[in-house]
């Protein structure tokens, strides 16, 4: 009988050391595909979607995402600036890398530039961004690197005592921009992220100043 106990105390002894290998072998990560990931690193999976909210000073932001591929998704974005300046926009991403600690996305989005000033401005806008995350657990540190370009009609108008005389021209406005942040996942779902935005609305003639945002991001499967 004790020759029993000990070979059964052995082999139990043999299972637990086994899978505490296992377990120690395997990542941390409680959450390796998470809201936070998907929403400041871009392209969710198929089937998967994220929406988020990212309110500061000057900018804020409405985005959405929904993966159509595990390597496409369909994007649309809000972005208002001190509530004078507006940019609805669409567009796909694309993930061009993918690791454990790695994400590296390439989006590209195009929409309408609306801005209420002393100098309205209204016409076509686009914008290519590359962003990369760096998940570590709960945590995503992120870098968004993008360019954007509008394109401003401006009509004139010209009164003579022959008639009236009109011309058409187009104003090219560059805007580099860059996002520096940190995003935590509070569960697989639901997420935050803390980041430093850097837009240079006017470039090279402007002044830049950099911005600061808090965002809420909710996602999940279809």
């Amino acid at each position: 009988m004790s020759m029993q106990r000990a070979v059964m105390l052995g082999a139990v002894s043999a299972t637990i050391f086994g899978v505490s290998e296992v377990a120690a072998a395997e990542p941390r990560a409680p959450f390796p595909e998470h809201a936070t990931l998907d929403a400041v690193g871009g392209s969710p999976a198929k089937g998967a979607y994220v929406l988020s909210a990212q309110g500061g000073w000057p900018f804020s932001f409405l985005r959405a995402q929904v993966g159509l591929s595990d390597r496409i998704t369909l994007q649309s974005e809000l972005e208002s600036a001190v509530g004078r300046r507006y940019r609805p926009m669409l567009g796909i991403g694309v993930r061009l890398a993918d690791a454990e600690h790695v994400r590296l996305t390439g989006e590209f989005l195009a929409g309408w530039l609306f801005q209420r000033s002393e100098e309205v401005r209204r016409g076509p806008n686009g914008e290519l961004r590359f962003r990369l995350a760096i998940p570590v657990r709960r945590f995503v540190p992120y870098l968004v690197i993008g360019t954007r370009h509008a394109f401003l009609p401006d009509l004139l108008t010209i009164e003579r005592a022959s008639g009236t005389e009109t011309s058409w021209s187009v104003r090219h406005e560059w805007t580099p921009w860059a996002t520096l942040g940190l995003g935590f996942a509070i569960s697989r779902g639901i997420g935050l992220d803390l980041g430093i935005n850097y837009g240079w609305v006017g470039a090279p003639e402007t002044i830049a100043l950099p911005g600061v945002h808090l965002g809420l991001h909710f996602g999940g499967e279809r």
